[in-house]
């Protein structure tokens, strides 16, 4: 990146945050210090209003506005590929709100770039799940005010293990987009605990008045990752063949997945830290002999005890024909 272009991403940059510190721009234009704090000086020179310091990080004074911003076709191309995801994990509000978005996009490119983005337009698809999924309203709109604002939710929340709607008062600390489904991590006052709440099951949502501290509650994904993994993981090694391992793709990370290694015989070993290892063992019993168990023991058994009751059960038709 040239210094010219470099200068006008840094204002784009400051003009995006009330304050940024500096370690923050040296990673975003991958450049020293140094370089950081004479580009600050050149954007002052040339009379923008620029706040702060090298301890607090640095700001654009309240009132200050960019000229209107131009997307090129590239940057309009990648919005595009983010419109078509939003389509098929959105609710209708936020699939709104974005269409709008592109629309004003759209209206401020050259005609080149236009004519450019609708034929693009016409030839990127999603492909529609094998099961059909609805989009309800999820009140992503609102529960992302309360978490930008930090603000209480109000909400009936519809369990499916119980089949009951309860009324709620959480404190939203973050959404995460998992299991093709939107979640809301929240600290429910009514269990006084940590939550994680399918947006699709919110049947009524609204934002109150009062705030909280989200300091106060742990990491939102340090909650997520231990209630996916479970408190009581335990570690697995096995040996797989290169299709096999090449098959598993990315389904090995929701088993746990931790690291892999290629072995000198082509095969490759893995690591995973599973809480279950009866739903563990019938996964890789899927690969056939194309995977072996190396450790622990117990799974090991666990595995033997299931070949050994599918064997019976679909050699039983033919031993009875005897």
């Amino acid at each position: 990146m040239n210094r010219i272009d470099r200068l006008n991403a840094l204002l784009i940059h400051l003009q995006g945050k009330p304050r940024i510190p500096i370690s923050e721009l040296e990673d975003r234009f991958e450049v020293g210090r140094r370089t950081i704090f004479r580009d600050i000086r050149s954007l002052i020179d040339a009379g923008v209003p620029i706040g702060g310091d090298a301890g607090q990080g640095y700001f654009i004074v309240e009132g200050y506005r960019l000229p209107p911003v131009v997307f090129n076709k590239e940057e309009a191309s990648a919005i595009l590929l983010g419109a078509k995801f939003i389509e098929r994990s959105a609710d209708p509000q936020t699939i709104d709100a974005f269409n709008k978005a592109m629309y004003k996009i759209k209206a401020v490119l050259k005609y080149s770039d236009k004519e450019f983005l609708d034929n693009l337009e016409d030839r990127i698809a999603i492909r529609p799940s094998p099961v059909p999924m609805q989009q309800p309203d999820s009140h992503l709109a609102e529960i992302q005010l309360a978490i930008a604002t930090n603000r209480v939710l109000s909400m009936n929340y519809y369990s499916h293990y119980n089949d009951k709607t309860t009324d709620r008062e959480v404190e939203p600390l973050g959404m995460v987009y998992y299991s093709s489904r939107w979640h809301l991590i929240a600290f429910c006052r009514l269990r006084q605990d940590l939550r994680d709440f399918r947006t699709d099951r919110i049947q009524k949502v609204i934002v109150q008045g009062e705030s909280f501290d989200p300091n106060c509650h742990p990491n939102y994904l340090d909650f997520l990752s231990e209630a996916l993994i479970g408190t009581d993981a335990k570690e697995a090694i096995i040996h797989t063949s290169a299709t096999a391992a090449r098959f598993m793709g990315e389904q090995k990370y929701y088993m746990g997945f931790v690291e892999e290694t290629k072995l000198e015989n082509g095969r490759y070993e893995m690591k995973f830290v599973t809480p279950h290892y009866n739903f563990f063992a019938r996964w890789l019993m899927s690969y056939g002999d194309e995977v072996e168990i190396i450790s622990p023991s117990e799974l090991q058994g666990i595995a033997a005890n299931f070949a050994k009751e599918l064997l019976e059960h679909h050699s039983a038709p033919f031993l009875t024909r005897t």
